[in-house]
C-alpha cells in the first residue's frame, strides 16, 4: 500500500520477504478495491426493494464504461507515437498540461452518464497518462502531481468524506467503532499469522497483519458511494470513517516502532 511503502523504504526492507509480502498483499487488496469500485455503481439496481428511478439505464452505464476503456486502450496504443514528440519538445509545461487535460477529460467522460463512475474513470486516466509520458523526467512530473494532490486535492477529498459524518452517532455509539476495528484488524492478524508464521515467525507475521489494517485507501471512496446510494446508514458510515481516522495513526506508529526494533526476514 502507498502508506506503507515509505515506511518500508525508510527501514530498507522492501526487498525482504516481509516487505515483498506487504507490498504484494497490499497491491492485491487495492486491485480488488478498484474492481469493486468498477462494479459498485451497478449494485443498487440488483438490490431487492430499491427503486431504480434514481439510477440511469444499466445499458448507458455499460456503454459509458466501455467508452472509458476504449479510450484508454487507444491512448496506450498512441503512446509510442506521442512519447517521442514530448521528449523532443523543449516546452516543459506541456507534460503538466497533458496530465491535467487527460485526467479532467477522463473525469468528465466518467460522470457523463453516472457521477459515481468518475472515480473509476480517473483510474483509467492514470493508466493513459503513464503510457503517454516518456520515462525521462517522469519522476519530476510525478512529484509535481503528488504535490498538487497532497496540497490541494487530498484536503478536498477528505472534506467531502468528512462532511457527511454524524459526530452525534459516533459519540452515542463509540462501541461500534471499536467493534469495526477489532473485526477488521483481528481478521487480518489471524489470517496473516495462520498463513505466514512459518516464513516470518510469530512476531512479524502478526506485524504484517497489523500493517495491512491501515484503512486510508480506496475503501473510503467505496464507503462514500455506498452512503450516497443509500445502501449503508449514516451511523455505519460515520463509524467506518472514524475507525480509519482514529486507528490509522496508532497502527502506523506501532508498525514503525516494531520495525525499528529489528529487521524482519
Amino acid at each position: 500500500e502507498a502508506i506503507l511503502l515509505p515506511i518500508l523504504s525508510e527501514f530498507k526492507i522492501i526487498k525482504t520477504t516481509f516487505g515483498q509480502l506487504t507490498l504484494g498483499i497490499g497491491t492485491a487488496d487495492d486491485v480488488i478495491e478498484v474492481l469493486t469500485l468498477t462494479f459498485l455503481p451497478f449494485m443498487p439496481m440488483f438490490l431487492a426493494g430499491r427503486g431504480t428511478q434514481e439510477f440511469p439505464d444499466p445499458t448507458l452505464i455499460l456503454i459509458n464504461l466501455f467508452a472509458v476503456m476504449l479510450l484508454t486502450l487507444a491512448i496506450i496504443r498512441l503512446g509510442g507515437f506521442i512519447r517521442p514528440i514530448i521528449t523532443r519538445s523543449k516546452l516543459e509545461f506541456i507534460r503538466s498540461v497533458l496530465i491535467l487535460t487527460v485526467f479532467f477529460s477522463f473525469a468528465l467522460l466518467g460522470m457523463f452518464v453516472f457521477e459515481e463512475l468518475e472515480a473509476v474513470s480517473v483510474i483509467f486516466g492514470g493508466m493513459a497518462v503513464r503510457a503517454l509520458l516518456p520515462k525521462e523526467g517522469f519522476h519530476a512530473v510525478e512529484k509535481a502531481v503528488e504535490f498538487l494532490g497532497y496540497a490541494f486535492l487530498a484536503p478536498l477529498f477528505f472534506l467531502s468524506i468528512g462532511i457527511n459524518i454524524s459526530l452525534n452517532s459516533i459519540i452515542v455509539n463509540p462501541l461500534l467503532v471499536l467493534v469495526l476495528f477489532a473485526v477488521s484488524a483481528g481478521s487480518k492478524l489471524l489470517a496473516s499469522y495462520l498463513l505466514f508464521w512459518r516464513q516470518l515467525g510469530t512476531e512479524y507475521s502478526l506485524l504484517l497483519g497489523l500493517g495491512l489494517s491501515v484503512r486510508f485507501s480506496t475503501g473510503l471512496i467505496i464507503q462514500s458511494i455506498l452512503l450516497t446510494a443509500g445502501i449503508i446508514s449514516i451511523s455505519l458510515y460515520s463509524a467506518l470513517v472514524a475507525t480509519a481516522v482514529f486507528t490509522t495513526p496508532v497502527v502506523l506508529w506501532a508498525y514503525s516502532w516494531a520495525l525499528s526494533k529489528g529487521k524482519p526476514p
